[in-house]
């Protein structure tokens, strides 16, 4: 899938370099907005948008209502912070214009595997959306078409003494349904749209505010475009300190601000008792720029993570 992502940063390059050329300020977070829509939309989505040139087409302008919906972010917040409350909420709560726009995304995906079904394999895009439809077409064309999982048979013999010559699971095949598969580039959306386009854009700002830290990336990928004409995804692990740079990005700015955790048995942590079982969430923000673990936690010093 590297040509289509490529592709997408050959727009945004263009784009930007009218301003590198002029050098008038811009607002870069409107572009890398743009960026993340196309390589979402062709590689999940299947359709070809340019949401730079052409913001009118349907599915940019859905992907912007769908984000800029003034209930959306608080709601989105909500569901984050509380997600046994939210989520079980949202399903009975009426939400006329919600429905719209999932009916047309999901309807999106299923006219797109339509058209692949009816095309011959070789000219079917290879993206995210034509490796999940091979998955549904033949579960032993790809290696995650298959899973182990416990058949109904082995469950019921779970507590038996394993007999000679039977495995304890035996090993099924599931496929992906035309539903899950919507759901997946659904997924793609919500979960990589804005998450990726604060990440690039804080990115962007701490490395033009901190120029020796730039100087070096631009070295880097100097060095690396005399020797790859194009990047994919094996010669991209040969940019460690933009890694690095990413990485510190993340840890400043984290994108999602509380994960969560299920204590595997009894503990103690600083003295509070946690049962098996509890559930136990995480402020991000607080851990990544706690001093004890990150020394000088507000300064962006990618060199951390050097092995």
């Amino acid at each position: 899938m590297t040509p289509l992502i490529n592709q997408a940063c050959d727009v945004l390059l263009c784009n930007l370099k009218v301003y590198a050329d002029s050098g008038k300020a811009f607002d870069i977070q409107r572009y890398y907005n743009c960026f993340t829509l196309d390589v979402v939309g062709s590689v999940a989505f299947g359709t070809e948008v340019d949401s730079q040139k052409n913001p009118d087409d349907p599915f940019v302008k859905n992907c912007r209502t769908f984000f800029e919906m003034s209930l959306f972010k608080p709601l989105l917040i909500l569901i984050l912070s509380f997600p046994f409350i939210m989520i079980p909420l949202l399903r009975i709560l009426p939400n006329k214009k919600q429905k719209e726009l999932n009916g047309f995304f999901i309807q999106t995906i299923k006219n797109a595997i339509v058209f692949r079904d009816q095309q011959d394999a070789a000219e079917r895009r290879r993206d995210f959306l034509q490796w999940m439809l091979d998955s549904r077409d033949s579960a032993d064309s790809l290696a995650a078409g298959c899973f182990d999982v416990i058949s109904p048979s082995a469950t019921s013999r779970q507590n038996e003494a394993p007999l000679a010559g039977r495995a304890p699971s035996e090993k099924v095949q599931k496929t992906l349904t035309e539903d899950e598969i919507a759901g997946q580039a659904f997924l793609f959306l919500i979960a990589g749209y804005e998450t990726t386009t604060s990440t690039l854009s804080f990115a962007t700002y701490l490395l033009a505010t901190n120029p020796e830290c730039q100087e070096k990336v631009l070295q880097e990928v100097d060095e690396f475009s005399a020797k790859h004409m194009v990047p994919d995804y094996q010669n991209v692990q040969e940019l460690p300190y933009l890694d690095m740079v990413i990485a510190e990005t993340l840890r400043m700015y984290p994108p999602a601000f509380r994960f969560t955790r299920e204590a595997a048995k009894d503990c103690v942590v600083l003295g509070q008792r946690i049962p098996a079982g509890a559930v136990i969430e995480t402020a991000v923000g607080h851990l990544h720029h706690n001093p004890e673990f990150w020394p000088e936690p507000e300064k962006f010093i990618p060199e951390r993570y050097v092995e």
